[in-house]
């Protein structure tokens, strides 16, 4: 019997078959039964209070209609019809027949339902709205519903999932829906997600590619350039199709920029590089020019002498006088940095180019990680850069000094033997003298090594044994410019302040680098230790190993992942499928070892790429997992082995080996172990320099 019934009136029967998830989707039910009305009675059996009912089927229902009672959105006092059933009726059969007997909406019915609604002249606001889902949600349905037939008569036949067609829909082409559909049926593992959206969108940018961003969409749209939006990725992800068309744009507009960079800063060339990086061989090209920094003259030097015991004479007063956030406090903070200000004025006026030399120096511009175009800070020319300032060659006593000696009579002429007892002494003395001072020794040894940086290319006769040249990669010719930690070495070492290098005497140059700040110093030093870094790998055995790296990198707490990710070119491509399946046993477990156990290595290799990259649709867990993976060789988690034999020290008594036993195994080495002399390093470092 059917009847209304106030909803106060009614509550849930502990009958009701569903236990689990009872609360899933009630807001959505909820926007529907607003929009719509209740479409379905619920089934009720009589409680002993006349006019009261529990609820034995429709319990879903009843929390959407409460809900709604709360949020004010029905009165207290609403009605529902019910049907009225007795206990004799059973009513858990009733519950379970109606919760089991339940056919999920084939995905295409309810694609076209929702295009329907669309066509009938609703937005998708209001769709959304009256069914109680996202816009967004509603967009995607609509564009499956506009599918290419093929694509979309295999979804609604079951032949395909709800992710496959998603996939197909990255783009509303349905031409070239249709050809990887056709492409994909023939092929063996042409039913996978990512496989297809890489497919389909084969020859397109993403929106947020370095040269998409430079060039702006605005411009990209007005030149013509087509857009599609990705409605199953993030939200605003976009793909731009002209990739042409995005080439020619940054091109012409890093032209523009570095003409303007050209005429306004006076040098004789700015060369546009459309790329996130100048090429190592553009710049081997050209000569490096190093612009030296001048002596400040009397005035700047009484006027930096002022300015630091005004600033010094403030901190003070703040550190001790000046209550935090006091008027004179903060009169004091902003004269202070007024003074910065000008001590930086006063520093870069030291560092002004000579608009004779600008003439026959340039430089490079490129587009940045960030889209915004970047000037190389180093500059270069074309020939060396001849100074119209400086002293004819020929003049006596107006002669450059330069690092080669002249031929100026220094005395009488010494024996070869007795120079070179002579030279021992001598160097005796400057050894111990440059021993007994820590910081002149310090800066020697950050000096030597910058200048070796600097003049890499040159022979430099420094009389010093301490070098550091940078380690030479295993694989003749490599590049790898293209990769953040390249990328952020590069920018290092853009960064290093050499204007000390532009001096003609290593004697003018040691004493213009010892003028350098402790900062400008101490990143010399970072990056020529970090430079002389050999490659190695955490690996079992071998040469590649050393545990003292690995060491290292949990020091500095590099995280990895962060900075190289595997793909299917410099990983999963070139190991075995068990190395792969193993992988994905360790981000998914043996559930999504066994999904892809059967899949031919190139496309398992394309899948696992996928994955560890953020684009496989997989639950929110596995891609955290996945994201993070990496293999065992590019983690910093290697031990350091003892050495295998003792350590000879100079200084004290032989080190004993923590590990006697281990000297009766003489196939296993430590990473202390000597190596031979020309070994496979070796070897590649002459061929590197070679290079």
């Amino acid at each position: 019997m059917i009847q209304s019934v106030k909803v106060k009136n009614l509550t849930l029967s502990k009958d009701n078959v569903r236990k689990s998830n009872r609360d899933a989707g009630i807001d959505t039910l909820a926007a529907n039964i607003a929009a719509q009305g209740l479409l379905q009675n619920l089934i009720v059996t009589p409680l002993k209070k006349a006019g009261t009912f529990t609820v034995k089927a429709g319990g879903r229902r009843l929390r959407a209609l409460q809900r709604l009672i709360e949020q004010g959105t029905l009165p207290a006092d609403h009605t529902v019809p019910v049907l009225v059933i007795s206990d004799d009726d059973n009513p858990i059969e009733a519950s379970l027949t109606e919760n089991f007997q339940r056919v999920p909406m084939n995905p295409a019915d309810e694609c076209t339902g929702f295009n329907l609604l669309i066509q009938m002249g609703m937005t998708a606001e209001d769709v959304a709205k009256r069914q109680g889902v996202t816009t967004r949600f509603v967009e995607q349905r609509v564009r499956l519903a506009e599918l290419a037939p093929c694509v979309f008569e295999a979804l609604a036949a079951g032949e395909i999932t709800l992710g496959v067609a998603q996939a197909y829909a990255v783009t509303t082409d349905v031409d070239r829906q249709a050809r990887v559909f056709a492409q994909m049926s023939t092929s063996y593992y042409g039913d996978n997600p990512d496989n297809i959206r890489r497919a389909i969108l084969n020859g397109t940018v993403k929106a947020n590619d370095a040269k998409a961003r430079f060039v702006g969409r605005e411009a990209y749209v007005a030149a013509g350039g087509r857009i599609e939006g990705d409605l199953f990725a993030t939200e605003g992800d976009e793909n731009w199709i002209d990739v042409d068309l995005i080439e020619t744009l940054a091109a012409s507009k890093l032209e523009a920029a570095a003409a303007e960079l050209a005429r306004d800063q006076g040098l004789a060339f700015v060369t546009p590089i459309a790329a996130t990086h100048v090429p190592y061989d553009l710049e081997r090209q050209l000569h490096e020019y190093h612009a030296p920094a001048r002596a400040l003259t009397e005035d700047e030097t009484a006027r930096v002498e002022v300015l630091s015991a005004e600033n010094d004479a403030l901190i003070d007063q703040l550190e001790q006088e000046l209550p935090d956030g006091s008027t004179e406090a903060e009169a004091a903070n902003a004269r202070i940095e007024a003074i910065e200000r000008e001590l930086e004025t006063i520093e870069d006026a030291r560092h002004e180019i000579d608009p004779a030399l600008k003439a026959q120096i340039g430089t490079f511009v490129y587009i940045g990680g960030d889209g915004e175009p970047r000037v190389h800070t180093r500059l270069f020319s074309e020939k060396p850069v001849v100074d119209p300032n400086a002293p004819v060659a020929g003049n006596s006593g107006n002669a450059c000094n330069t690092d080669n000696g002249d031929d100026t009579d220094s005395g009488p002429k010494l024996s070869a033997t007795l120079i070179d007892e002579l030279a021992t002494q001598r160097r005796q003395i400057l050894v111990a003298h440059i021993a007994s001072d820590p910081a002149m020794a310090l800066d020697l040894t950050i000096f030597l090594m910058a200048q070796n940086v600097v003049f890499e290319q040159n022979h430099i006769p420094t009389h010093s044994t301490l070098k550091s040249g940078a380690a030479g990669f295993p694989i003749f010719g490599f590049r790898d410019e293209g990769s953040m930690a390249s990328q952020t070495i590069d920018d290092q070492r853009q960064c290093l302040d050499t204007s000390w290098a532009g001096h003609k005497a290593m004697t003018d140059r040691f004493d213009a680098f010892r003028a350098l700040d402790d900062e400008a110093r101490g990143a010399w030093v970072a990056f020529s230790i970090a430079r002389t870094l050999e490659p190695t790998l955490n690996v079992a055995e071998g040469y590649r190993s050393n545990g003292f790296h690995d060491h290292l990198g949990r020091l500095l707490d590099i995280q990895v992942e962060n900075w190289w990710r595997p793909t299917a070119e410099n990983f999963f491509g070139r190991v075995k499928k068990t190395v792969m399946l193993d992988a994905l046993e360790e981000i998914g477990g043996p559930i999504l070892r066994g999904r892809y156990k059967d899949a031919k290595k190139g496309d398992l290799a394309s899948t696992c790429a996928s994955l560890c990259n953020g684009q496989g649709i997989v639950e929110a867990d596995i891609r955290e997992k996945a994201t993070a993976w990496l293999p065992e060789a590019m983690r910093f988690d290697g031990i350091e082995k003892p050495a295998r034999t003792p350590l000879r020290s100079t200084f004290t008594e032989d080190v004993e080996d923590t590990d006697p036993a281990e000297d009766e195994d003489p196939g296993v080495d430590g990473d202390d172990a000597i190596a031979p002399e020309g070994d496979y390093d070796h070897r590649s470092e002459d061929l590197s320099k070679a290079a």
